[in-house]
């Protein structure tokens, strides 16, 4: 069983955000772009397994875990192992200059866990919204057609293309238009009382940017997959 170097627990010494938190969010706000805001003012110093630890030693349980990237928890020994051996040996090159055989064994990988009886080809980016990017742009080479089917009320990402899906229109699109193409909204499936699939008309978000006093009508989830592909 692995062992943990901060106990599994939630623990408050001090009020939040504590004192030292206090003075990194004035050093921030002098140093930090506004645009890169956050939920909580509590600044991070370690963590261990689900468990974060701020500035001030306070034991927080992390329920953000990254958005969803840190599933297997912070400073786990096997991943800690494998970043430090990699740094020493290679830091960094660019894959499509100076090829190297860990992108091979993490698309190999991809290829054995996807499902399906096809044919698989992977590229590795740097964020979701590039890779929403890139679907698009494959689909769009695939098939010769422009518009855009996403899902309702999803999450896609900050770009100018990947904004142009995603379902707010405050904060993340006001007054950042015009955005490229037309962009087809899709509700996720539900079901009716009977037990069959519900239909809803889907609807075509505007192209260009909404007004900077819009807001959204309500703070549900953004946790729907994010889906895109090119539609006549």
């Amino acid at each position: 069983m692995r062992e943990f170097s901060v106990p599994q627990e939630r623990k408050l010494v001090t009020e939040l955000p504590g004192p030292n938190s206090i003075a990194l969010q004035a050093r921030r706000e002098a140093a930090v772009s506004r645009g890169a805001g956050t939920l909580a003012n509590i600044y991070m110093d370690h963590g261990s397994g689900a468990i974060l630890v701020d500035v001030d030693g306070n034991q927080i349980i992390d329920l953000g875990c990254g958005i969803g990237v840190t599933t297997i928890g912070h400073a786990h020994p096997a991943v800690a192992a494998a970043a430090a051996e990699q740094a020493g040996k290679l830091t960094h090159t660019l894959f499509t200059v100076t090829p190297y055989e860990n992108y091979v064994k993490v698309a190999e990988k991809l290829q054995q866990i996807t499902p399906g009886d096809f044919d698989k080809h992977s590229i590795l980016v740097n964020s979701g919204a590039e890779a929403v990017e890139n679907a698009v742009k494959i689909a769009r080479k695939h098939t010769g057609r422009r518009a855009i089917v996403a899902l309702d009320h999803a999450f896609h990402g900050r770009t100018n293309l990947t904004m142009t899906m995603t379902y707010r229109p405050w904060p993340e699109r006001a007054g950042m238009g015009p955005f490229p193409g037309r962009s087809t909204a899709s509700p996720p499936a539900t079901r009716s009382e009977t037990g069959s699939p519900a239909r809803r008309r889907p609807s075509t978000r505007s192209t260009t940017s909404p007004p900077t006093s819009a807001r959204p009508r309500s703070r549900r989830s953004s946790s729907s997959p994010s889906r895109a592909t090119a539609a006549s």
